[in-house]
């Protein structure tokens, strides 16, 4: 755009006048005086840095903090020799205005192309380092950003960040996206141990609501709010039961024993075996903690001989322990 009087030639003395005037202006607060004072110099093509600087800085003390950012970023272009000078007020700009994230990724990128000044370098650390503390503050105290990030995330993402995700979300209300959550526990797509974590999530938040859940090959509509804890089911309780001689001869044996029942339950919840299964995955489970242990040879006495159902179970447990829970380690 073509200033209004580019062809003519300010007079220096009345340059200096209005310099003077707003500089005055602007140390007695007058910001919208020496805003007025620095248009007709912008209008001269005559507004040194100092005009210039002086006017970001009306800018900020009215509030008009775009503005402020705005021409700042236009001045970084133009005045190559007063760049980092302009820099340093916008990234301050910037801070002023808990813009932290934005401050990280230009800084990030300054210092990964740039050779920044070494006094510049030193005050950008300092503004850096504060902005990611503040940035990791506001994150970890705004659980509306932690949860749609992690709604996103189920979409596709890593099983360990759904985990990690979800793992510092259990503690926090889930109210307001229960109806984002819903889709995902007919997704065959999403680990089947991130919908049991979802699930627990939702009674613990006593969420009163009939949700459908889809894993291998079953659907089953429940309500969290009348869930059972997961070793609360009538098979667990059986075979907790079944292992009471265990746990009072090795207690150790019990409660590994224990974790890998717990484990396999966990990823199948809520759906449970069938009664006639419950036997077979008692000694399954045991067999396992004896295999794991190395204790085979000394307790072949515990389990009755060979069992085809046994086996499968014990099959069918290292594969879903490898498929869906190893990762989490």
């Amino acid at each position: 755009m073509k200033k209004e009087h580019q062809d003519v030639v300010i007079f220096p003395g009345w340059k200096r006048q209005l310099e003077q005037d707003g500089l005055e202006a602007l140390k007695e607060k007058r910001y919208e005086d020496a805003l007025e004072k620095v248009k007709l110099l912008e209008q001269f093509e005559a507004a040194s840095y100092e005009i210039l600087t002086g006017k970001i800085i009306c800018y900020i003390e009215l509030n008009r903090y775009d503005e402020a950012i705005a021409l700042c970023r236009k001045l970084m272009k133009e005045d190559e020799d007063n760049y980092y000078k302009y820099l340093h007020i916008y990234i301050t700009v910037l801070f002023q205005t808990s813009q932290y994230g934005e401050i990280i990724s230009l800084l990030d990128e300054i210092f990964s192309t740039e050779k920044v000044p070494y006094t510049y370098r030193e005050q950008f650390n300092q503004i850096y380092n504060l902005s990611q503390n503040f940035y990791q503050d506001e994150e970890a105290h705004n659980p509306t950003t932690e949860i749609q990030h992690f709604i996103q995330n189920l979409d596709g993402g890593s099983f360990q960040e759904q985990w990690r995700l979800l793992s510092l979300l259990r503690k926090k209300p889930v109210g307001d996206y229960i109806d984002d959550l819903i889709p995902y526990f007919s997704d065959n797509e999403l680990n089947p141990v991130i919908k049991t974590g979802l699930l627990q999530w939702l009674t613990e938040q006593d969420v009163d609501r009939e949700i459908e859940i889809e894993k291998f090959n079953q659907t089953k509509v429940v309500n969290p709010k009348n869930l059972s804890d997961i070793l609360e089911s009538n098979c667990a309780k059986e075979i907790v039961q079944s292992l009471d001689i265990i746990e009072q001869n090795d207690p150790t044996l019990f409660e590994f024993t224990r974790q890998i029942l717990f484990r396999f339950l966990y990823v199948y919840y809520p759906f449970v075996p069938e009664q006639e299964d419950c036997l077979p995955i008692s000694e399954a489970v045991l067999s396992l903690a004896l295999e794991y242990l190395q204790l085979e040879e000394g307790h072949h006495s515990i389990l009755d001989g060979e069992s085809e159902r046994r086996e499968f179970w014990m099959d069918e447990i290292k594969r879903l322990e490898m498929k869906y829970f190893s990762q989490i380690e």
